[in-house]
């Protein structure tokens, strides 16, 4: 029954996150004419050059594009890339192409184009933060992204699409001027940010180094207090050379909060150094991935 929920909790996230990306598409970089990058950029590109082209009144549509540009990497990804992600990302795909077809133009310009520019940024960021959360991408893009990721772990996926994405708004550069180039590298940084915040932010900690003489209260109130777990060390200081115990915990920003408070209450002048952690895995956080 657990994995029923969680299945149909992907599917939601997943179809939740190709609307607000159509949305963002449609809704400003397309009347925006700015070419952000990924597939949906180069259908932005190619309906503008096509518009009036062969019989074609508005263009190839962009849902159009981005259906025939994932084929071949849908057979790559299949091949270097884990069967689960692999059908979540071609799922993510066909809702997205269909949210393309039938969504109409929502009115959320603000008149503004930088504004607007920021507002398609962070509807992009949003959506790319779900997906990569979830393992999974809209393709295009953001599965070369995931098959590059594949093999260069040490450089995160949005890293990756931002970097992919340069070529994409050069051509859009070239076609639409140089406008499009600062508007679409406003829209790339903002949707980068907020994307990458979305999928480390959450797995993020503070690591608490704590000193003090009176080390036996403070770890009996991050264990019971703060229901963290604590790591003793022994340690002895360089210029006394006093032997202490150092007590290590990992903890949430606002729980160190918590902590500090209750510090200065046991022990005004504890020594305590905090240092940030780029990811946490494990109890009391998230899982393993």
């Amino acid at each position: 029954m657990e994995k029923v929920r969680d299945k149909v909790y992907t599917v939601v996230l997943l179809t939740l996150s190709a609307l607000i990306l159509a949305i963002g598409v449609e809704s400003v970089f397309n009347i925006e004419k700015v070419v952000t990058g990924g597939v949906t950029g180069i259908g932005i590109l190619l309906q503008y050059l096509t518009r009036g082209q062969f019989g074609l009144t508005e263009g190839i549509p962009i849902w159009v594009t981005n259906l025939i540009f994932n084929i071949p990497l849908f057979i790559s990804g299949f091949r270097v890339l884990p069967r689960d992600s692999m059908i979540k990302t071609v799922y993510t795909t066909i809702a997205l192409s269909g949210f393309l077809a039938v969504l109409p133009e929502f009115d959320i310009l603000t008149g503004d184009k930088p504004v607007n520019i920021l507002v398609g940024g962070i509807l992009f960021g949003v959506s790319y933060g779900i997906m990569f959360r979830l393992n999974a991408s809209s393709g295009g893009a953001d599965l070369l992204a995931l098959i590059v990721n594949h093999f260069r772990r040490d450089i995160s996926i949005p890293v990756i699409l931002a970097i992919i994405d340069i070529g994409i708004v050069l051509a859009g550069a070239v076609v639409l001027g140089s406008d499009n180039l600062i508007y679409a590298s406003i829209a790339i940084f903002v949707s980068t940010k907020v994307a990458d915040r979305m999928v480390q932010g959450l797995r993020q900690g503070k690591m608490a180094y704590i000193i003090s003489t009176k080390s036996e209260e403070i770890r009996t109130h991050i264990i019971n207090g703060i229901c963290r777990g604590v790591t003793l060390v022994d340690v002895r200081g360089g210029y006394l050379q006093q032997q202490r115990v150092m007590i290590l915990s990992v903890l949430s920003s606002r729980q160190l909060v918590k902590l500090k408070d209750k510090i200065r209450e046991i022990d005004e002048n504890a020594f305590l150094i905090v240092g940030q952690i780029t990811e946490v895995f494990g109890e009391g956080f998230t899982k393993i991935t």
